[in-house]
């Protein structure tokens, strides 16, 4: 689907990132101060940089405030416009939208901001001419028609829904989203037969569907008085899904005898279910900044929707806005099945920004709250080895294990990242073996190939079947610089000083600003008498933030304190 789905997505991408600014670097920890002036300079400019910085919330407040100011200049309009649909105000951004829309009808978020307030007030007609106005050409080919079929829901017109959507037909990778789209509103219709047979189809094995198809065919099988049916296609979804939490949800709502909660959305909420199927897709083709917009748009129609509201969060994390981003996901309540999703990405959220120790408490109580699962586990082991708490960190990965059924049950990532907690605690006999068994498990895992041959060439040992495993990581990641480096330092261990200084101008190329990489090739650049170029490296290597050690033994070697190597002898 992704790759017949791009050429719908990249025309309003282009235009979607070059009216927003570039995608960000940094994170939400920026301070922007308000210009003292209240001139249109000073605002207008801290506006782009709000916005070149993805800080909507600022930069919605400086240019609308510059627009308000000069209001016959269009590129301000246009940019202000999109800065309060990015932070979520759409309701404020109706008048601006309409005086795009008056001016260029065609214009796809001005005629999607006039058609929210005409939803919101049950005026479906009005939204309906919107819609119909727009050529159905690139990413207007999808949202129209489902748009169309929704609205014509809301004038109680069910045939003409059905064509509409007939209009997606003949695309395979649309094929889906049209069938699940008819489903829903052939069930807001009370046509439940009808309703079965077309979520049924839409994706296939409904234990293999996303996860709000499968909600909507169990809803169905619910309504239809077929619990038991519904029983079981969420027991085979948690089958196949072992880590979801809604379907574990939707059972114990069954023996509470509580009613479904989907399939009977109004027009707004279909729409607004729409919406964030597009937005999904283009966040999927990684188009950050319009699947913000699009997910914005449906949260206007569906303000309470959490799997929405996971997705806004997910892009601010991807924008580096992570205060932000932690806000979005706190409004998700502890009563919904998708709170355990939202209080994971709240941690990686705070250890991103710095505030390790809160996300570390979060995790803790995680993982007393659910003993059945391994994934905060996981993610309290990361964060506490990032942290350099590296044998509470394998303490951590331990426990996961064990709830995985033990280490025969697990992949090679949880292994390697147990085997790194074991070596960084000096305990190298459980790493060494944590490394083997990762590598019976995926004999071609490079970043295990490179991390075990490098520990064995530092450690002085086994340097011939490190040079065999480097060789093949290198041959796997030829553009990793910190593999091929591996590979340099293991030539320079065994004396092969040329070989070495070849592979580690490679690594510095591919990792220039690396101090260790730095610092390997001054070592070589000595052995072969090349001394200028020697200490220009390891000078390079200072300027990178080096640790306190490595800025101790490098600063000893531009003091002239370069130790003899001996080549290790193999037998």
């Amino acid at each position: 689907m992704k790759r017949k789905l791009l050429h719908l997505l990249i025309p309003m991408t282009a235009v979607a990132l070059s009216a927003c600014g570039t995608m960000p670097q940094n994170s939400d920890d920026a301070v922007f101060e308000y210009p003292q002036s209240n001139g249109f300079s000073g605002n207008f400019l801290a506006g782009k940089a709000a916005q070149m910085e993805s800080r909507s919330d600022y930069a919605a407040q400086y240019l609308l405030r510059a627009h308000q100011l000069d209001p016959d200049n269009a590129e301000l309009r246009r940019r202000a416009f999109l800065a309060l649909i990015s932070d979520g105000r759409i309701s404020d951004a109706v008048d601006i939208a309409t005086s795009l829309q008056s001016e260029n009808d065609q214009d796809l978020f001005a005629a999607l901001t006039v058609m929210d307030a005409a939803i919101r007030e049950d005026r479906y007609q009005d939204a309906l001419d919107i819609v119909s106005s727009l050529p159905e050409r690139g990413i207007n080919a999808l949202i129209a028609p489902l748009a169309k079929a929704w609205l014509y829901t809301g004038l109680d017109q069910k045939d003409a829904a059905m064509t509409a959507l007939d209009g997606m037909q003949g695309n395979g990778a649309l094929n889906p989203l049209s069938e699940y789209h008819r489903g829903l509103i052939l069930a807001h219709f009370g046509d439940f037969d009808a309703a079965e047979r077309a979520l049924a189809s839409a994706y296939g094995d409904p234990a293999d569907a996303p996860l709000r198809a499968a909600e909507a065919l169990g809803a169905v099988y619910e309504r239809k008085g077929q619990v038991q049916k519904a029983s079981l296609l969420y027991e085979s979804y948690m089958d196949r899904h072992p880590q979801s939490l809604a379907m574990p949800f939707h059972l114990a709502r069954l023996d509470r005898n509580e009613p479904p909660i989907a399939t009977m959305l109004t027009p707004a909420e279909g729409l607004a279910e729409a919406y964030l199927d597009i937005a999904t897709l283009l966040s999927q083709e990684n188009a950050v900044d319009p699947s913000l917009l699009m997910a914005r748009y449906s949260l206007s129609l569906r303000p309470d929707d959490d799997i929405t509201r996971l997705l806004v969060g997910e892009v601010m994390e991807i924008q580096n806005r992570f205060e932000t981003a932690i806000e979005v996901y706190k409004a998700i309540p502890r009563s919904s099945p998708h709170s355990w999703n939202a209080r994971l990405r709240t941690a990686s959220s705070l250890e991103q920004i710095g505030r390790a120790d809160e996300a570390i408490d979060i995790l803790k109580d995680m993982v007393s709250e659910r003993r059945d699962r391994p994934d905060a586990l996981i993610q309290l082991g990361d964060i506490l080895r990032i942290q350099q708490q590296y044998g509470p960190a394998a303490d951590a990965y331990d426990k996961a294990i064990e709830r995985l059924g033990g280490q025969t049950q697990v992949g090679w990532r949880l292994l390697y990242r147990r085997g790194i907690a074991h070596e960084r605690a000096g305990d190298w006999a459980k790493a060494e073996a944590d490394f083997l068994q990762a590598l019976e498990v995926e004999p071609e895992q490079p970043y295990v190939l490179n991390y075990l041959g490098y520990s064995w060439v530092d450690m002085g040992m086994n340097f011939e079947q490190a040079e065999d495993m480097l060789k093949r990581a290198v041959e796997l990641q030829p553009d990793d610089g910190y593999i091929v480096d591996s590979l340099g330092w293991v030539y320079y261990k065994l004396g092969r000083f040329e070989d070495a200084v070849e592979q580690l101008e490679k690594a510095v190329e591919l990792k220039p600003d690396d101090p260790t990489i730095n610092d390997h090739l001054g070592d070589a650049y000595w052995q072969i008498g090349r001394y200028h170029e020697a200490r220009f490296q390891w000078h390079r290597a200072l300027s990178f933030n080096p640790t306190e050690e490595l800025r101790s033994t490098v600063e000893a070697k531009i003091n002239g304190q370069v130790p003899s190597v001996a080549p290790t002898v193999v037998n």
